[in-house]
């Protein structure tokens, strides 16, 4: 607090007012209130107080706090809020100034405006981010309908290649399927030593022709990711003995031997081995394709004391070069003729037989043999199983032209195509079985309802009621009708197979028709009186 007279002289100060100022008390009285004033304020405030007591009109008296700096005996300014009053103190008019040193308050002020500008600029940042954001999300969206519709337009061209590679494969089936059989039937027949080479050529041409079309296929169903396992109990010393029986006559053929081993082989495992003898059959013939002299050796034997088995065919040819072996398990990759190896076809077959073992959860290489030649080596893993191996069915097929006994069972052929129809009684005409046609489904099912059938074979695509169809319409028929034996004959895809088992079919054949397949399957579901 201090107390001024009205010529602008200090009357008295408290003791707050000499920390606040730098003063004493007692130095502060008798001297001018601008001694602690900084300009503008030091100039103007003696006129201030004269105005003031001429006219009676003040700006300052009564007015609340002003903020103003006062000056510090040391020179320095304290920022201060100051409030005036009028008093008459002993008969003297006086004014009272009330000063409060607001330092603390102004640092706290300044720290709340840097913090708030801050905050603006975080604000601003995060508004910045935001639009950045909120761009990157509009594009990213973009790009997310961008690319699902190109997966979707992916979907339908693959869809669009499976329903092309599905159709082409029935319709290359059935051609295929009348030379075959035809050449099949042909040669056991009485024939000229020069006429028997021509049907040799034709049944080796047509069954190189469903060589490619199946490996085609498969490489289809290996990008459309289609490709299944139908894992079972087999014996492998069986599976591996007859993919030996298979080959060993075009290695002879060639004037090479093909040589099959195995050792400590478990009884029984559980895989699939119709896929297992499609990779081997696929390396066998790949390495007696490479071998002009020598052998080729077919080895099979259990790694460690598990159930995963290492198979390993070797042959005498020429081996391989470094380069060509990290390439050789690509599509369509075949070995440059310039270099040791050469050979045609359509270079899928150690494709699909890389897809299968991996498919199997195993591992395929090749390398080149100590010996000489190459080798190509792949490891499976099984499980051993307790379940019993299938036994392999087979069928006593008649002399050619003997007439089937009247008490053989009939079987009942719907096909809707000639040839198809022609190939079919070929082959069961070859084995002594009797049968008869059904041109569609409906017809099918109709003669299925007078009970003179023992089973069906059934085509999946057929006019006015197809295969499936006509075989849920035999399922539905009262008593032991609805439980005769249908086989689809269909160049069935993995879709359709699942398709027949739905519609109740006990099994099925892919076109070509081959005899041994075809009379195997018939064997397994007539009775056994049969």
């Amino acid at each position: 607090m201090i107390v001024i007279r009205t010529d602008g002289m200090i009357e008295g100060a408290n003791e707050a007012a000499a920390r606040l100022t730098g003063w004493t008390e007692d130095e502060l009285v008798g001297r001018p209130i601008q001694v602690l004033m900084d300009e503008p304020y030091h100039s103007s405030h003696q006129g201030q107080i004269e105005r003031y007591l001429e006219s009676g009109v003040s700006g300052i008296l009564y007015v609340g706090p002003r903020a103003l700096p006062l000056r510090h005996r040391l020179g320095h300014t304290v920022p201060i809020e100051l409030s005036i009053g009028e008093a008459v103190i002993g008969g003297e008019r006086m004014f009272i100034g009330a000063c409060r040193d607001i330092t603390k308050r102004l640092q706290v002020d300044e720290a709340l405006r840097a913090a708030n500008a801050e905050l603006r600029c975080t604000v601003f940042e995060l508004e910045t981010l935001s639009v950045g954001l909120a761009t990157q999300k509009a594009a990213l969206e973009a790009l997310a309908l961008e690319t699902e519709a190109a997966r979707r337009t992916a979907e339908v061209a693959n869809q669009a290649k499976s329903r092309f590679v599905t159709t082409m494969s029935h319709e290359l089936r059935t051609p295929l399927n009348g030379i075959l059989a035809v050449a099949e039937a042909l040669s056991r027949r009485d024939l000229t030593d020069d006429d028997l080479e021509l049907v040799t050529i034709i049944r080796s041409s047509g069954q190189g022709l469903l060589s490619i079309l199946n490996e085609v296929l498969d490489l289809a169903k290996v990008e459309a990711g289609a490709l299944l396992l139908d894992p079972g109990p087999f014996t492998p010393a069986e599976a591996v003995t007859a993919v030996g029986d298979v080959w060993r006559f075009a290695a002879e053929a060639k004037g090479i031997a093909l040589k099959v081993s195995f050792s400590r082989l478990p009884a029984t495992l559980l895989g699939d081995a119709g896929r297992l003898r499609q990779v081997l059959s696929n390396l066998v013939n790949n390495a007696i394709k490479f071998t002009d002299r020598g052998q080729v050796t077919l080895a099979a034997r259990r790694i460690g004391r598990g159930s995963n088995l290492r198979f390993e065919v070797t042959d005498s040819g020429p081996g391989i070069e470094e380069d060509q072996r990290e390439r050789l398990f690509d599509p369509f990759i075949q070995a440059d003729a310039g270099t040791t190896r050469k050979h045609g076809g359509t270079g899928l077959g150690l494709t699909i037989c890389r897809e299968l073992v991996t498919l199997m959860g195993g591992r395929i290489w090749a390398e080149n043999a100590p010996e000489g030649g190459a080798r190509i080596v792949c490891e499976i893993p099984f499980e051993v199983t307790d379940a019993v191996a299938p036994p392999s069915p087979t069928v006593a097929l008649r002399e050619p032209g003997e007439a089937p006994a009247s008490g053989d069972p009939l079987i009942l052929i719907a096909e809707d195509h000639p040839l198809n129809r022609r190939v079919a009684g070929i082959v069961l005409e070859g084995a002594g079985l009797r049968y008869e046609f059904a041109e569609d489904g409906v017809a099918a099912v109709a003669a299925v309802k007078t009970g003179r059938f023992d089973m069906v074979l059934m085509d999946v695509h057929m006019p006015r009621m197809d295969g499936l169809e006509a075989t849920r319409a035999i399922r539905a028929l009262p008593g032991p009708l609805s439980a005769i034996p249908i086989i689809a004959v269909t160049a069935a895809s993995p879709d359709e197979v699942s398709e027949c088992r739905e519609a109740g079919m006990d099994d099925f054949v892919s076109k070509p028709i081959g005899a041994a397949a075809l009379l195997q399957r018939i064997a397994e579901h007539l009775p056994p009186a049969d």
